[in-house]
């Protein structure tokens, strides 16, 4: 019931108008004004897994950046580098401090291989974000894995290509990471691993990629499995696979891990039933195969997790760089990167001469993020006299990595 006061000014206002009337219009003047919604516009990559998964990623990117609009977080990575004047120079970044659970698909279009979602919001039912940690997308190339004994897979169709863009697959669907898949085979040494560095190096430049991750079938034999207090043997068949994962930069080994496991039943597949599809799956080796696959993955990415995310300085105009990460990799306006330059001249060689542990490196500066583009970012360097050191092909790089 409206109070008498706002009546009696009603009525002074416009004395024509019976009470009745009045207070007609007496709720639309009352009622509070509500906000306009608000609209982010996310970009996704459409990949290996299709326009579905490229939504989900783009629907997220969006709802980050509207998180970033309502409350943001900035996290230092103090003591990141130092340059030779002493100066202590530092990687930050600003994280979304606030999520919401209702949106509004406002648009979707694509263009070419990237999917662009405009979402709508309202900001009032914004909620503050728990765990605060949105870690960069590293960039990776998976190649085809070797396979040692090729007659013990002759009932799965193309194995050496088919597991390691499942692994890609895979890997992708996490989030983590940003994928592409190389035909190049990158041969195993004696004991495992490439030691063929320069070929590793050559690949991540080919697909602009910070790891390079390759691996071996070592076996995929058949056995009997002891049951019934070792009376009975029943069938079974085991797959052992080993995962190598490369520094894209210097070549060199990261993380090198092998799984085992065993599927008893039925031995045989079939080449009918495509790799990683539900009908390959249900086979008792098959599904053994992708136990496999799906603790290699978890290994490789706890592996990866705690190295710095990297990019590459691909042009340098003025006082501003590009580099070719931008928000598909989660780089956003705001963050900051130090710069570097890695030596290929002064290598580091631990025991074994012929395979080196890295590059030197000399910090640069530092470079804020300005403008983000899906697949680039334009940002500025400082201080700006360091610009002229700097030139493409150089490294930007969050010093203390983000977790997963």
């Amino acid at each position: 019931m409206p109070s008498n006061k706002a009546v009696r000014l009603l009525g002074g206002a416009l004395p024509a108008l019976p009470l009745a009337l009045l207070l007609t219009f007496l709720p639309v003047l009352q009622a509070p004004a509500h906000a306009a919604p608000a609209e982010a516009e996310g970009v996704a990559l459409i990949d290996e897994g299709g326009a579905a998964r490229a939504r989900q990623l783009a629907i997220r990117d969006a709802l980050e950046q509207l998180g970033l609009r309502s409350a943001a977080r900035v996290d230092v990575a103090a003591g990141g580098g130092t340059r030779p004047a002493g100066k202590t120079l530092e990687s930050s970044r600003v994280q979304p401090g606030a999520e919401f659970d209702n949106y509004r698909i406002v648009r979707e279009w694509q263009t070419g291989q990237l999917l662009h979602v405009r979402v709508a919001v309202k900001e009032e039912e914004a909620r503050p974000r728990g765990n605060v940690n949105l870690a960069y997308r590293k960039k990776i190339v998976v190649t085809p894995f070797h396979v040692r004994r090729s007659p013990q897979l002759d009932d799965i169709d193309n194995i050496a290509t088919r597991l390691p863009q499942e692994l890609l697959r895979r890997m992708g669907e996490t989030g983590k990471f940003l994928g592409k898949d190389s035909p190049y085979v990158i041969s195993p040494g004696t004991t495992g691993p490439a030691a063929d560095t320069a070929a590793v190096r050559r690949l991540a430049t080919m697909y602009e990629s910070q790891f390079v991750i390759s691996g071996e079938i070592i076996d995929a034999s058949n056995f009997g499995k002891p049951a019934y207090y070792g009376l009975l043997k029943k069938d079974a068949r085991r797959i052992e696979i080993a995962f190598y994962v490369h520094d894209g930069l210097s070549g060199a080994l990261v993380a090198r891990r092998t799984v085992v496991a065993e599927g008893v039943g039925e031995r045989r597949i079939g080449r009918d039933k495509p790799f990683g599809s539900a009908s390959f799956a249900a086979t008792p080796f098959g599904g053994a195969i992708m136990r496999a696959l799906d603790e290699g993955i978890a290994q490789i990415a706890q592996d990866i997790a705690p190295l710095p995310f990297m990019a590459k300085v691909v042009q340098v105009q003025g006082e501003r760089i590009f580099i070719d990460a931008g928000s598909t990799s989660s780089v956003t306006p705001g963050d900051q990167l130090v710069l570097y330059r890695s030596d290929a001249r002064q290598q580091v060689y631990g025991n074994d001469p012929l395979v080196p542990l890295g590059n030197v490196e000399s910090p640069l500066g530092t470079v804020s993020i300005v403008q983000v583009q899906p697949g680039f970012a334009i940002g500025k360097i400082e201080p700006a006299s360091a610009a002229k050191q700097v030139s493409a092909g150089d490294l930007v790089r969050f010093d203390v990595a983000v977790g997963p």
